[in-house]
C-alpha cells in the first residue's frame, strides 16, 4: 500500500488486472513458487483479461509461467529428457539423449537459450556434415535442439524466438540428399525366401507384400492373421515387440491399420500355421521354441544367412560381396547399407507402389505413417521419380499420339 499522501502505485481495474499511474494495465499472478509476479499488457482491457486468463490456463495445466531468461542449454535439455521423454519408447530415449549427449551439450551446455542464434546451428549442421553424418541423422538432431527450446516455452517459462526457425533454406540439412538405401529386385526377394528357413521364410515373404516395420512382423498374433476366406483375407498390425521382447500398441496411432493380402499369401500363411506349434489366438504367428515372439536381431541374421545362401541360375552367389574375401583369404567386411536389410523390404514395396502410379496417401496407409507429409519427406526422390515419370508420359502421348496410332493400326488400314 503506498504511503499517506502518495498515490497508489497500481490502481484495481478488476481481478488480476491492475493499472499503473501512467495508464499502462498490468496482470498480476503468482507463479509457481507462489511468488508475485507483474506482467505489463501492450493494449486495452480485452488484452489484459486475455493475458490473465491465459495465464490462469497454464498455471492450471501444470505450466511454468514464471520468466526464466537466464535458462541454459544444459539445464533446458536435461528437464525435457526426464520429462515428455520418458513417455517414449525406450530406443527412442536413449538414441535422444546420445543426440544431446554427444552431439549438443559438448557445444551448448552452459550457453542461455537466448545467446544461441541461427548462425550457431548452421554452424552445428556444418561441423556434424564434416564429421560424416547423414543428413538424415542432422535433421533429427536440429528437431531435438527444436523440440527443447519448445519444452522450454511450455514448461520452463523461457520466452524468446527458436532459433531453429530462422534458419534459411540452404543452411538446412538436405534430408533428400540422403545416400538411398538398398532396395531388393525382384530375383532377390525370390531367391532370398527361397533360400531361407521358417519361421523366417515365411516372415520375409509378409515383409515383401507388406512393407511392414520389423518390430510389426515379431508382435503379430494369429489373431491379427485373418485367412479364413483366402479371397478377403487381411492382416492387421496394431501391435510392435521392442528390443526386449515385451508387445506394445504402436507408436503412433496412424501406425495401426489393417492390410488386404492377395489369394497366395493366405495360403502361404495358413499352410504355415498348419506345420506351427503354437497356433491359438493369441499365440506369435512367428515365434521362438518356448512361444515367444522371435527377436529383431534374430530376424536380421536370419536374413543376412539367408543372403549368404541365396544363389540364382546356374549356383550363382544373389549377393557376390558376401562371399568376396581379402588378401589373406579371410571374408571381406560389408560395409554398412551395401546390402539389402529387413527395412529395405519396407523401402521396396513403397518405391515399386510409387512408380507403379500409386498415390502417396495410400502409401502412407500401407506404410502406416502418421500422414502423406511423413511419406513424401522419407520418399522424396521416389515421389519426384514417379511424377516426372507419369509427365513424361504424358507428353509423350500428347506429343506423339497420332504417331502411335498409326503405329497401332493394322497393315491395310495404314495402307
Amino acid at each position: 500500500m503506498a504511503n499517506s499522501g502518495e498515490p497508489a502505485r497500481r490502481v484495481r481495474v478488476e481481478r488480476g488486472i491492475y493499472r499503473r499511474s501512467t495508464g499502462v494495465l498490468e496482470v498480476g499472478f503468482k507463479d509457481e513458487t507462489g511468488r508475485q509476479r507483474w506482467r505489463t499488457v501492450d493494449g486495452g482491457i480485452l488484452a489484459a483479461r486475455k493475458v490473465r486468463d491465459d495465464l490462469a490456463a497454464r498455471r492450471a495445466r501444470g505450466e511454468s509461467v514464471a520468466p526464466k531468461p537466464k535458462l541454459r542449454f544444459g539445464a533446458a535439455a536435461e528437464c525435457w529428457l526426464t520429462g515428455p521423454v520418458v513417455d517414449l519408447r525406450e530406443t527412442t530415449q536413449v538414441k535422444y539423449r546420445c543426440m544431446v549427449n554427444q552431439h549438443l551439450r559438448p557445444r551448448f551446455e552452459n550457453r542461455r537459450l537466448d545467446a544461441l542464434s541461427a548462425d550457431d546451428l548452421a554452424r552445428l549442421v556444418r561441423d556434424l556434415r564434416a564429421e560424416g553424418m547423414s543428413e538424415g541423422t542432422i535433421a533429427v538432431i536440429l528437431g531435438v535442439v527444436s523440440a527443447i527450446y519448445k519444452f522450454a516455452v511450455r514448461r520452463l517459462g523461457w520466452r524468446g524466438t527458436i532459433p531453429t526457425t530462422l534458419m534459411l533454406r540452404s543452411e538446412r540439412p538436405k534430408v533428400s540428399h540422403t545416400e538411398r538405401r538398398p532396395l531388393f529386385t525382384g530375383e532377390q526377394v525370390e531367391q532370398t525366401i527361397a533360400a531361407a528357413h521358417e519361421p523366417f521364410r515365411t516372415l520375409f515373404t509378409v515383409a515383401a507384400l507388406t512393407g511392414a516395420r520389423i518390430s510389426e512382423l515379431c508382435a503379430l498374433t494369429w489373431a491379427d492373421v485373418r485367412i479364413d476366406d483366402p479371397d478377403d483375407a487381411e492382416i492387421e498390425f496394431g501391435w510392435q515387440v521392442d528390443r526386449h521382447g515385451n508387445r506394445r500398441p504402436t507408436k503412433t496411432d496412424g501406425s495401426a491399420r489393417t492390410v488386404p493380402v492377395p489369394r497366395e499369401l493366405a495360403i502361404v500363411l495358413a499352410r504355415y500355421k498348419l506345420a506351427a506349434r503354437y497356433c491359438e489366438q493369441q499365440s506369435f504367428v512367428f515365434a521362438t521354441g518356448t512361444g515367444h515372439p522371435v527377436q529383431q536381431r534374430n530376424v536380421s541374421r536370419a536374413l543376412r544367412e539367408a543372403q549368404r545362401r541365396a544363389t540364382g541360375p546356374g549356383g550363382v552367389p544373389t549377393f557376390p560381396i558376401l562371399h568376396a574375401l581379402d588378401e589373406q583369404g579371410e571374408p571381406l567386411v560389408v560395409p554398412r547399407g551395401t546390402l539389402p536389410s529387413m527395412h529395405s523390404f519396407r523401402h521396396t514395396v513403397a518405391s515399386r507402389a510409387l512408380l507403379a502410379g500409386e498415390s502417396v496417401d495410400e502409401i502412407a496407409f500401407l506404410l502406416g505413417h502418421r500422414d502423406a507429409n511423413v511419406t513424401r519427406a522419407v520418399y522424396v526422390r521416389e515421389v519426384a521419380d514417379a511424377r516426372r515419370r507419369s509427365m513424361r508420359r504424358s507428353r509423350m502421348i500428347a506429343e506423339f499420339g497420332g504417331a502411335l496410332r498409326v503405329a497401332l493400326a493394322p497393315d491395310d488400314e495404314a495402307d
